[in-house]
């Protein structure tokens, strides 16, 4: 007999729907191990980059010790989800590439450096974090950028079957889905780097072609996920600053913002929803992305950036809006101003709302500060 899905999905529903749920949802796309460590009493991996690292490390201990390693993440991130009563599962950012061999302690190398297609990734003990410090080829310029497109948009595009569906993703759908509501993935972004962001500027219309390619494979791994029983995506792509989008409104209008619309107009259709996440300053195209487009929900909302759940509600009232707590209040804060800040966040968005993070829980975080956050979010209920 199937079980009956758990009040996380009703609770997620409302919030979307805005209808008032029995609580605020509450959620967490990213949590630092170390302090998912510190409130359960054990060692855990369950994210941020530093998982990346133990997972190079696991890789270089052979194929059983990566297995191990993943089976620990996934039942690590399943406990912290319980701890908390989260509502939305999101299995954690992994870097799946297997390492060539240990540099050093902390350095592990990527590819072959007899070529130019290699990188050189080193961990941090004191911020936990683990990240590129060199590679064998730098970041294509302009003309590199344009003819590696036109060569892709040339070439015939082979029969493909149905995309697969990471198995782990799975895995949680088949174990944890009448639970919690299983978070799949989908995205679309313009590389952060100088020749690509030429290209948007001199090239709009060789990035849309290539961009509508991508589009293709995307429709097809929301139909995959879908048919797998998903239902929230958690997508989006990064593509601003503190100080504005990384390319003008102009090239979001026309070529970004159409392309987005056909994938959260596909959602609609099919009985999805979607959750756009970008951190930064959006309002230069929060028109055309919010207003226009119309994800079903925003993540990642910076409010250090501007981004403010007051101001968002007035301007699009049918956006769930996620996250708003300041990262670096959480860190640096005390207890009662996290509770203020969510508070804050409740009576600004509510009840089109799920109560996070602006991002993710940085390392070092205070888990007092977590607690508060979430039991703050926990214990609101409608005003009468």
């Amino acid at each position: 007999m199937k079980t009956k899905p758990s009040p996380h999905h009703d609770r997620v529903t409302d919030a979307l729907e805005g209808r008032w749920p029995d609580r605020i949802p509450i959620c967490e796309q990213a949590f630092a191990s170390t302090v998912a460590s510190r409130i359960l009493g054990r060692e855990v991996v369950t994210g941020s980059t530093d998982a990346h690292y133990f997972e190079g490390c696991a890789w270089l201990e052979g194929e059983q010790a990566h297995e191990e390693f993943v089976d620990r993440l996934y039942r690590d991130c399943a406990a912290l989800h319980r701890f908390f009563d989260f509502d939305i599962l999101f299995l954690p950012w992994r870097h799946s590439v297997r390492p060539t061999k240990r540099l050093s302690e902390n350095e592990i190398l990527y590819g072959d450096p007899a070529g130019s297609d290699w990188s050189v990734g080193r961990f941090d003990p004191q911020s936990h974090t683990f990240g590129e410090i060199k590679a064998g080829r730098p970041p294509p310029a302009f003309e590199d950028v344009t003819a590696l497109l036109r060569k892709q948009l040339s070439q015939p595009r082979s029969a493909q079957g149905p995309p697969s569906v990471n198995p782990l993703l799975l895995r949680a759908v088949r174990e944890y889905g009448d639970e919690f509501v299983v978070a799949g993935s989908s995205g679309m972004a313009i590389p952060m780097t100088p020749g690509w962001l030429e290209a948007t500027l001199l090239e709009p219309a060789l990035i849309g072609d290539y961009l509508d390619l991508l589009m293709e494979d995307t429709l097809a791994s929301l139909d995959a996920q879908r048919r797998a029983g998903i239902r929230l995506i958690n997508g989006g792509g990064d593509f601003a600053f503190k100080s504005g989008p990384i390319y003008s409104p102009r090239f979001f209008h026309e070529i970004m913002a159409p392309r987005w619309k056909r994938i959260f107009d596909y959602c609609r259709q099919h009985d999805m929803y979607y959750i756009f996440r970008s951190d930064g300053d959006l309002w230069p195209v929060a028109d055309d992305l919010f207003g226009a487009a119309r994800p079903h929900a925003y993540y990642e909302v910076d409010c250090d950036a501007g981004m403010h759940f007051g101001k968002l509600r007035q301007r699009f009232p049918e956006l769930t809006l996620i996250g708003n707590v300041s990262c670096d209040l959480l860190f640096c804060g005390g207890a009662e101003q996290v509770r203020a800040a969510m508070r804050a966040c409740i009576e600004a968005a509510a009840p089109r709302m799920i109560a996070a993070t602006a991002n993710s829980v940085l390392h070092g975080t205070p888990p007092e500060n977590v607690i508060a956050m979430y039991e703050t979010a926990k214990a609101w209920r409608q005003p009468a």
